[in-house]
């Protein structure tokens, strides 16, 4: 019997940003300040005059799944120093589909997914006060996300390195001007 092999994702395209509605720019009549910068109608490629930036998404794979991450520079700024202090958690927002379900998790998956949600592992005995508040909590099973596979798959330091250098190269971040990853996901460095 040959060994089956997993099921390869298929890069998502990237979710559609959030927006309001267009509406009409609000300007001062006269009195008030002219606008100086519209960032309503600010595009990357012209924040980034200088910078050729991709048109293909970055993808890697990694135990017969394919990832895509999203160019790490496109993180709310509100977040950018808790980022920028925990590479995991910028991988993780990067992450395109990190909040997907996954089909037949392993039981890794399954243990990184009560990790990341908080809860004991191994789980609660059947019947117990736990378990039963568990199920009225999660009726449907603990979800396992795709951030869960990734987070199950046996990574080497040094692959983690290679992901993480090919993936600011691709997004044309120069991490190598020793300014940190902080000034790359605020656009200060060209």
């Amino acid at each position: 019997m040959a060994a089956s092999t997993p099921a390869k994702r298929a890069p998502r395209k990237a979710a559609a940003s959030r927006t309001t509605p267009a509406r009409k720019a609000v300007v001062p009549a006269g009195d008030g300040p002219a606008v100086v910068l519209d960032l309503d109608g600010l595009d990357k490629q012209q924040a980034f005059p200088k910078v050729k930036l991709p048109t293909k998404p970055f993808t890697f794979l990694l135990n017969g799944h394919v990832y895509e991450l999203k160019d790490p520079r496109d993180a709310d700024w509100k977040r950018v120093l808790e980022l920028a202090r925990n590479p995991f958690l910028l991988m993780r927002t990067s992450l395109v589909g990190a909040e997907d379900p996954v089909d037949n998790p392993t039981e890794l998956e399954t243990e990184c997914a009560r990790e990341r949600l908080g809860l004991p592992s191994p789980p609660p005995a059947a019947g117990s006060d736990d378990a039963k508040r568990e199920a009225k909590q999660y009726p449907d099973g603990i979800p396992v996300l795709l951030i869960d596979r990734l987070t199950a798959a046996d990574l080497p330091t040094w692959k983690l390195n290679a992901l993480f250098t090919n993936w600011h190269e691709h997004h044309k971040i120069d991490m190598s001007s020793s300014k940190g990853i902080l000034s790359a996901l605020l656009g200060t460095e060209e």
